[in-house]
């Protein structure tokens, strides 16, 4: 098929057994619907796998999942020996960058695990955000905003996750600095199913009471 990035070759597919394929450590999907993955799990049951997944080879026999995760686990579920693969020869950071493209592409990521990844990506893989930008073909300060967003507590991000809070929500609780506050507001936001325009009043005002709080410390000190 020929190179499609920098030191990245595509082999033929065949399929490999299950068994010689590990996990993607750099996966950038962390999280998987449970509905949908029982739906994939009864059509590989019926039909098997039908686009092959996405591998390198790390040993003759031994191979690294880059991109299929899901496929590979309905396989796994529905009790398959072998899963048709596309092997490529590359080194393991190109193949991070693969995976994330990969999912980048198929709209299968949400923005707190594109955010993930490019953290990840930064800090294990040693790539700056130009770096990445260069390979993604973002801009810099885009993948830049992006990664703050892993700045919102955990917790607040859970609730982003399970209430599907848009971008626009989680950029608006990150002005919010302090943590209790931020959780607050989250559950204020999800229990009532604030839109992006009420997140945004909510936020403004109770960084205003924040504010007048802050500055009557002040003059009593």
């Amino acid at each position: 098929m020929g190179k499609a990035m920098s030191n990245i070759t595509y082999q033929n597919v065949k399929n490999i057994p299950l068994k010689l394929i590990r996990p993607n450590p750099c996966q950038p999907r962390k999280h998987f619907d449970a509905d949908s993955m029982d739906m994939l799990i009864r059509s590989v049951e019926r039909y098997g796998v039908i686009t092959p997944i996405t591998v390198r080879r790390i040993k003759d026999n031994e191979y690294e999942l880059i991109s299929g995760e899901r496929r590979y686990r309905a396989a796994q579920s529905a009790g398959l020996k072998e899963i048709p693969c596309t092997v490529i020869d590359s080194d393991e950071s190109e193949c991070a960058i693969l995976s994330l493209l990969e999912n980048l592409q198929r709209e299968d990521l949400s923005f707190l695990e594109i955010a993930e990844s490019y953290k990840e990506l930064i800090k294990k893989k040693g790539f700056s955000a130009r770096d990445l930008s260069r390979k993604l073909g973002n801009r810099a300060y885009e993948i830049s905003d992006r990664i703050s967003l892993m700045r919102l507590d955990p917790l607040v991000r859970k609730y982003i996750r399970s209430f599907n809070l848009s971008e626009r929500q989680a950029r608006m609780l990150l002005k919010l600095k302090n943590r209790a506050l931020q959780i607050e507001a989250t559950r204020r936001i999800c229990e009532n199913s604030l839109s992006e325009e009420e997140t945004v009043e909510l936020i403004d005002t109770l960084l205003d009471v924040s504010s007048e709080q802050t500055l009557k410390i002040n003059k009593k000190l």
